[in-house]
């Protein structure tokens, strides 16, 4: 079996690899998507609560402590140790009750259920750097809403004292009704275990314990208390608010979002008679001096202290604390709902993709080394040999014997050359380039070779598209565009200056520019795959001279989707060109880099194939507009002279709005993405660089989707695959 066969067999399986880690990626994110509504209302109402429990402290001098902090998936939260979530018998029940009822129940060496919470520490497995996540995804498991837990551990006889106990868990396990305590039902246990001291009395009892006899400093406390207090009411405002929005956008009932704004607007009474209070109590303290004016503020911090009934939360809050409690619980219920609620089934995908995950990792680090890199080194070297021996003038190392013609007319494009019946093709392998002359002359590469018909039957030299010079000059020889019957095919050497490579065109004429063009094109295919240093497969494609060595081109946004022609920003300097005659930026046939931003700050990095270039002026360049569709730039005046670059393809999957450049520096890609056709997380691809701009300050990602599609179909081209 040839080596273009086997790698073809090889890039089946892996892309059948990539296809089994993708749909088990998609069960992950389908089930945080089904979990993200009750997460999202969790995780707003839990600040809620923490504000009924600080108006409950002001009323009645005790009150829960706040829960953990959260936010959907621990975003920007900083990691626990499992230590953290010990102790939570006088706060708030918080993320971490959830994650207690869906976790593991530790055991004794007996096999004896503990009551302690088994909880696997969080990993991140890789980042996302491609088009469909977005290229700043960061895959981390289980993603806690309380934050990464920096360790596995045991959370000890949090079981018990939680939202499923495990008797409970027992009784569902064994088929019986799956009953857990409620949100609300463990809330309120906690609440019910905590006791009044002296140390927790309202601030209006210790003011209401003053007289105008008192000192002075008797009254700092309370001035600086009811400072802090109004402060804390106007951040508590803010707090239910933003909890409002949250709610609304998940659908919440509107007996929620009412409450939460009637009660904001009671906090903000409570702020302002707060701040009736510091105020009067600040030097001189005039209040203090007068038994009616102390038994006003008296009267007012206690409203402050409780709105509605003296000792008790104001009805507002009253209300939301009930209604709260009814969208808790619901969220709740659904995230925990044996054995099918949101955050289980999104737990279980997690667990199982973390070990799913260290053996698909080592899958195609294995089958990389010992099977994919060789096939691709192997495949692709003779490529590599056949442009090195053409740049260096010798034989092409085709192996074709005896005198070979074309017997058929070919015209340009065609991806089949018919030669002569008896020559003897067996040695011929993709890779090797054929030298056909005639009037016409040209390179073609070849990827193969087949017979059709009978004895000798018709010889064909599988080929990639053939590039023929299409120039129409009555005085030039030949037909444009047709290779004619009984021009010769052999591994003659040609004769290629640094200049006619710089140009785009051969020396000898118009009519000879195919050879030209298809070493331009063969090079910066090769640069494309393999990058122009190279990369991890160990090929090193070598370098075709190029006009403008090592400079980027500023083009003028923006750059649309399917563009057929490129406007450059200013002339280049001629100086830079690298040649001591004008040259063009590009050539006909080569591929080039189009890097850039679109509207919504997402960099892109696709592949433009240049046709021509030309310098025209504005009022030449729009007159060619309805031809192209590709309006020119207002910017370019009549009579101002731009470069005009047309294209025969581009891939882009957006337009490009701003900092749109045009490249030849080549980063190439590893054998896993040239096979999968994805860009791969860089600890399944380390060989595909991770290119990165500066934007704003800020370091972003560049996509190379559209680059590595172009990259994968010029690759499937060459194995006869079809794309």
């Amino acid at each position: 079996m040839s080596a273009v066969k086997r790698l073809s067999m090889e890039l089946d399986g892996w892309q059948a690899a990539w296809k089994q880690l993708d749909a088990f990626l998609d069960r992950v994110e389908g089930a945080a998507e089904q979990d993200a509504p009750h997460v999202q209302t969790v995780c707003a109402l839990l600040p809620v609560f923490s504000v009924i429990e600080r108006a409950r402290r002001r009323a009645v001098g005790i009150a829960l402590s706040p829960a953990l902090p959260s936010a959907p998936g621990g975003k920007g939260l900083a990691g626990l140790a499992p230590a953290a979530l010990v102790g939570g018998e006088q706060r708030l029940p918080g993320v971490e009750e959830l994650e207690f009822a869906v976790g593991t129940i530790g055991a004794d060496g007996d096999g004896k259920l503990t009551g302690a919470a088994m909880l696997a520490g969080s990993v991140t497995l890789f980042a996302f750097r491609d088009e469909k996540h977005g290229g700043e995804v960061v895959v981390r498991v289980p993603a806690y809403d309380f934050g990464p837990l920096l360790a596995s551990g045991a959370v000890a006889d949090a079981i018990d004292a939680g939202l499923f106990s495990t008797d409970q868990r027992r009784a569902a396990a064994e088929g019986g009704e799956a009953e857990m305590k409620t949100w609300t039902g463990l809330r309120n246990t906690r609440r019910g275990q905590l006791t009044t001291t002296a140390e927790t009395v309202p601030l209006s009892s210790v003011l209401g314990a003053l007289s105008i006899s008192s000192p002075s400093s008797d009254f700092d406390p309370v001035a600086s208390g009811a400072a802090t207090r109004q402060s804390e009411c106007l951040a508590d405002r803010s707090v239910l608010l933003q909890a409002k929005t949250t709610v609304e956008e998940q659908g919440a009932d509107v007996a929620l979002t009412d409450a939460l704004q009637r009660a904001a607007d009671s906090l903000q009474g409570q702020a302002t008679d707060y701040g009736t209070v510091a105020t009067a109590l600040q030097p001189p303290r005039t209040a203090t001096h007068s038994t009616t004016q102390l038994a006003d503020l008296q009267a007012t911090l206690r409203r402050a202290d409780s709105p509605g009934m003296p000792g008790q939360l104001s009805t507002e809050l009253t209300l939301l604390d009930v209604e709260a409690g009814k969208g808790m619980d619901e969220a709740v219920a659904a995230r925990l709902a044996y054995p099918d609620g949101s955050l289980r089934m999104l737990r279980t995908l997690e667990w199982a993709l973390r070990f799913h995950w260290v053996f698909r990792q080592r899958w195609f680090d294995v089958r990389n080394r010992t099977a994919l890199a060789p096939l691709l080194r192997q495949v692709l070297k003779p490529f590599c040999d056949s442009l090195t021996r053409v740049l260096a003038g010798t034989s092409t190392g085709i192996p074709l014997v005896g005198a070979v013609t074309v017997v058929k007319d070919t015209p340009t494009q065609a991806t089949a050359l018919s030669v002569t019946p008896t020559v003897d093709l067996t040695k011929v392998q993709a890779g090797h380039v054929a030298h056909v002359g005639g009037e016409r002359p040209t390179l073609a590469l070849v990827l193969g070779w087949e017979v059709k018909g009978g004895t000798p039957g018709d010889k064909r030299l599988r080929i990639s598209p053939l590039n023929v010079s299409i120039a129409t000059d009555a005085k030039l020889p030949g037909v444009a565009g047709l290779v004619r019957s009984g021009a010769t095919v052999s591994g003659s050497a040609v004769s290629l200056s640094a200049q006619e490579l710089m140009e785009g065109c051969s020396a000898a004429g118009p009519q000879a520019d195919g050879v030209v063009q298809e070493t331009v094109a063969l090079g910066t295919r090769l640069a494309l795959l393999l990058g122009q240093g190279g990369n991890a497969l160990g090929l090193v494609p070598p370098a075709v001279a190029a006009p403008y060595p090592g400079q980027t081109f500023k083009l003028l946004p923006p750059v649309e989707v399917g563009a057929a022609r490129l406007f450059l920003e200013g002339m280049p300097l001629a100086s830079t060109s690298g040649s001591a005659q004008p040259v063009p930026v590009a050539r006909p046939g080569e591929l080039l880099l189009v890097r850039g931003a679109d509207d919504e700050g997402t960099w892109w990095q696709g592949v433009a194939q240049v046709d021509t270039v030309s310098v025209l002026t504005g009022a030449a360049a729009r007159e060619e507009d309805p031809a192209t569709v590709t309006p020119t730039p207002v910017c370019c005046g009549d009579d101002e002279e731009v470069v005009v670059i047309t294209l025969r393809d581009l891939q882009l999957p957006k337009a490009l709005v701003r900092d749109v450049t045009l490249r030849r520096d080549f980063k190439g890609f590893g054998g896993p993405s040239l096979a999968t056709g994805v860009m791969l997380p860089i600890e399944l691809d380390p060989g595909t660089v991770n290119v990165t701009v500066q934007d704003g300050g800020v370091t972003k990602t560049v996509l190379r989707d559209p680059e590595l599609r172009v990259a994968t179909a010029v690759l499937k081209g060459w194995l006869g695959v079809p794309t």
